[in-house]
């Protein structure tokens, strides 16, 4: 009989993303409200939070680990926050400026609420921290999300030779149901995570850590 881990060795990324969805969607939404405030509680007081100025969230949709409480404490907190804007033509994104007025959001083709894409705009060279939701993810820093390449275009920079000194610090937030025990396919373009943040604790990448 195979082992848990050998399950996912022999799964696609179809197959992956399956699994991984229905892992997240079986979390009642007293888990769900509870998984986001033990994430709020421990990773506001990380370094990767304190000195981050331009900080770039995501409302959750799907089961998602939701940042609705980090997002507040950054906006008290005085930091300039972003939502992702999606434009589904050529699945390219790009950050606006979002200062807590939800009724200003306007929903977007999949259901997610978005800001006005007239507002103001930061360049992805220009964040501090990215938080990046995801379907599934691992401990070398590889990430499945949707499959449309909506993260890994808009940072592709990060993987060139010209790459910013300091460029913005990608973390993957993750209930622990999403982190894969085996690694995940992925393919050359792929821009990895240099950490992972879930409920309860915050883990750099093995990638990062060399």
């Amino acid at each position: 009989m195979a082992s848990d881990s050998e399950q996912f060795v022999s799964m696609n990324s179809a197959e992956l993303r399956a699994h991984f969805r229905a892992a997240r969607r079986a979390l009642s939404k007293a888990q769900q409200r509870e998984s986001a405030q033990q994430l709020a509680a421990h990773f506001w007081r990380s370094a990767a939070f304190h000195h981050a100025e331009s900080i770039a969230f995501y409302l959750a949709a799907d089961g998602e680990l939701s940042v609705e409480f980090l997002l507040e404490a950054a906006l008290e907190a005085g930091k300039r926050c972003f939502l992702p804007v999606a434009k589904i033509d050529d699945c390219s994104m790009r950050f606006v400026r979002y200062e807590g007025d939800a009724s200003s959001l306007i929903v977007n083709a999949w259901g997610i609420p978005e800001p006005d894409p007239t507002g103001d705009t930061i360049a992805a060279t220009d964040l501090d921290l990215v938080l990046v939701p995801l379907v599934a993810c691992d401990k070398h820093g590889n990430r499945l999300g949707r499959g449309k390449g909506f993260y890994d275009r808009a940072f592709d920079f990060v993987r060139a030779s010209s790459a910013p000194a300091n460029p913005p610090l990608l973390v993957g937030i993750a209930h622990e149901c999403q982190i894969c025990p085996t690694p995940l396919p992925h393919e050359s373009w792929d821009v990895p995570l240099a950490a992972i943040a879930t409920p309860t604790r915050l883990l750099v990448s093995a990638t990062e850590s060399g």
